[in-house]
C-alpha cells in the first residue's frame, strides 16, 4: 500500500533521482532513477506497479529537459567555480530549485518557496558551508529576477 507524498517528500525524492541521473559513474534512465528514488529498499517488482506522483515526474523530467538553460543560470552566479567542481548533490538541489522558480507556475510554487525548500533540502543532504552556498546563489538569483 502506498501513501500520498507531500511536496517536500517529492522534492527529496526528486533530488535523489537527479543525483542518480547526473552521476557520471552510472548509466541510468529517468524512469529507473524515478523508480529507485521512490522505492529504494522496496521489492523492485512491487515498485513497478505503483505510479509515481505526477509532480515528481514533472520535476525530474523538467530538470532533464531544461538542464542546459538551468546550468547557464547557475554558471552565471558562480564565482571562481565551475559547474563540474560543485558537489553533485548541491548541483541537483540548485537545478531543482531553479526549475521550480523558472518553469513551475508561481501560483503553484512561489519562487520564495522554491528557495526555502532548496535551503531545507541542502540542510538534509549537505553541510553548513554547502547550505550557505546554495542559499546565497538562489537568493541572488531570486533578487535579480
Amino acid at each position: 500500500m502506498s501513501k500520498q507524498l507531500t511536496r517536500r517528500e517529492i522534492r527529496i525524492k526528486a533530488v535523489q533521482a537527479l543525483f542518480q541521473l547526473f552521476d557520471s559513474n552510472q548509466e541510468t534512465s529517468a524512469d529507473d532513477a524515478i523508480t529507485f528514488a521512490l522505492f529504494a529498499g522496496d521489492d523492485p517488482d512491487v515498485a513497478k506497479v505503483v505510479e509515481a506522483p505526477e509532480y515528481f515526474k514533472q520535476l525530474v523530467e523538467g530538470v532533464v529537459e531544461h538542464q542546459t538553460e538551468i546550468d547557464a543560470v547557475i554558471d552565471k552566479y558562480l564565482t571562481n567555480w565551475t559547474l563540474d567542481r560543485l558537489a553533485l548533490i548541491d548541483l541537483a538541489i540548485l537545478r531543482l530549485a531553479i526549475y521550480e522558480m523558472d518553469y513551475v507556475d508561481d501560483e503553484l510554487v512561489p519562487r520564495t518557496v522554491a528557495v526555502d525548500e532548496a535551503i531545507d533540502l541542502s540542510k538534509g543532504f549537505s553541510n553548513e558551508k554547502s547550505r550557505q552556498f546554495v542559499s546565497g546563489l538562489l537568493l541572488k538569483y531570486l533578487n535579480e529576477k
